[in-house]
């Protein structure tokens, strides 16, 4: 029983500290972004939020205080407790980087844009890097794993460089510049709070190795490995499994040209041919949403929300079975009076899919700027999705006016029906096609 009411309470501890990394996760990147973009109102959210983390470090320290007085664990379980304490001032401490920074950026003015043009500082990669530690140490931290905790140890001499040089060019700068010399302060204050999200990444992940191996790392120096190659999301297993379930999807309804085109000509056996690879298609891409949605942990930290991920991918995947759909809505029945319609019916199904051979790259462009916030990437991004939905419009266009001369028609009953049917599954893809890359676009607005 005491046992029971032990794990109970560590359990409740590390939903604790979850909740607290991961606000403190959202105030960094926020900030980051705020000051990227010189958003103020953003800034003032920021710190804002200062109030809720300091609520969380107090109630862990509290939580911490019980588990000992009342549970008093042992081995493992006492270290765990004891790094809470640790981890949360140290989460604590990050969010007041945070709020630094954004506080940084209410001073900042759009003539201080002035140093980063005639100096060419770019804060950026110092910032990313630092976010990049801080998600690392709070995904090892969910997965108790030590050998990546290690690893981020390691990259902190990276961060330390990138501050040097930053330091040195806002040195030089000033020297060539003297009327930026006031500005520059913020800069370095920005500078030296972001090196600070590394080390607090470090501690974090000192932590974690001392809950797994009960070994003590403060003061002692590791050994250096050569490099240590960050796996971003646009190189991860994940993000591999996205791109092969984005072409899997186009794949299918790249064969629906195809399908039509047998159906007009009344090949049942081609029409056949076709429903059995969609629907082999289909198969696996629901397999790659079922591998995608069970190999994410729940807390694991990415540069985009699971709920949104998981509703582009849900959404993706209905084009797959509206594909299915029409092709048993072929099999059904052969209009009679279909060479009356054929052209406009083919020139409808191509404006819809007109898309497919955009979707691989705005997938791409959008998770290339969510782990690099590369801007070109953004950009062609936003243009591609701008360009879906007015292939949407046009869609909505041509079926009106297919309509319309097929409601002026005298073609029998069952033929007016069954076409119906094709053209508002034809319409809905188009339709789903706009979904998909809204939900994208969410992304990349958040």
């Amino acid at each position: 029983m005491a046992r029971t009411a032990l794990e109970r309470d560590l359990s409740f501890l590390k939903t604790l500290l979850l909740d607290m990394a991961q606000s403190v996760d959202q105030m960094v990147k926020g900030v980051i972004n705020a000051f990227s973009q010189r958003d103020k109102k953003l800034a003032k959210e920021i710190i804002q939020l200062d109030d809720q983390i300091d609520y969380y470090d107090r109630v862990i320290n509290i939580t911490v205080l019980e588990i000992l007085a009342l549970q008093q664990p042992v081995a493992k379980d006492l270290r765990r407790v004891i790094s809470a304490f640790d981890i949360s001032r140290n989460l604590e401490r990050l969010a007041d980087q945070a709020v630094n920074v954004a506080e940084g950026v209410l001073h900042l003015t759009e003539e201080k844009n002035g140093l980063e043009k005639f100096c060419q500082l770019d804060l950026l990669p110092l910032a990313k890097e630092a976010l990049f530690m801080l998600e690392s140490a709070i995904n090892a931290f969910i997965n108790d794993d030590s050998k990546t905790a290690y690893k981020i140890i390691q990259l902190d001499e990276i961060v330390d460089k990138m501050k040097d040089e930053l330091r040195e060019k806002i040195a030089d700068c000033i020297s060539k510049y003297p009327q930026f010399h006031r500005d520059s302060l913020d800069y370095l204050l920005m500078v030296e709070n972001l090196e600070r999200v590394a080390d607090l990444a470090c501690n974090i992940s000192e932590d974690i190795i001392f809950v797994a191996e009960g070994r003590l790392l403060k003061g002692e120096k590791l050994e250096k490995e050569p490099q240590f190659l960050k796996e971003s999301l646009e190189e991860s297993t994940t993000f591999q499994l996205l791109k092969r379930h984005t072409k899997l999807i186009v794949s299918c309804l790249s064969e629906l040209p195809s399908a039509l085109e047998a159906y007009i000509r009344g090949d049942k056996k081609r029409l056949e041919e076709i429903a059995l690879t969609i629907n082999e298609r289909e198969k696996d891409a629901d397999k790659i949403k079922t591998n995608i949605r069970t190999h994410l942990p729940k807390e694991l930290i990415l540069p985009v929300e699971k709920f949104n991920l998981f509703l582009y991918l849900k959404e993706q995947d209905s084009l797959a079975d509206l594909a299915e759909r029409l092709l048993k809505i072929f099999s059904l029945y052969q209009i009679k009076s279909l060479s009356l319609f054929a052209q406009e019916l083919t020139n409808l199904l191509n404006q819809s899919l007109s898309p497919l051979s955009k979707l691989e790259e705005i997938v791409e462009n959008t998770f290339r700027y969510l782990t690099t916030w590369d801007e070109l990437s953004r950009e062609r991004a936003i243009s591609q999705i701008r360009e879906v939905r007015h292939s949407q419009y046009l869609t909505e266009k041509l079926t009106y006016e297919l309509k319309e001369r097929l409601y002026a028609s005298s073609i029998d009953m069952m033929d007016f029906l069954h076409l119906t049917q094709i053209i508002d599954i034809i319409v809905e893809i188009s339709l789903h096609m706009e979904n998909v890359v809204d939900h994208l676009r969410a992304m990349l607005a958040k």
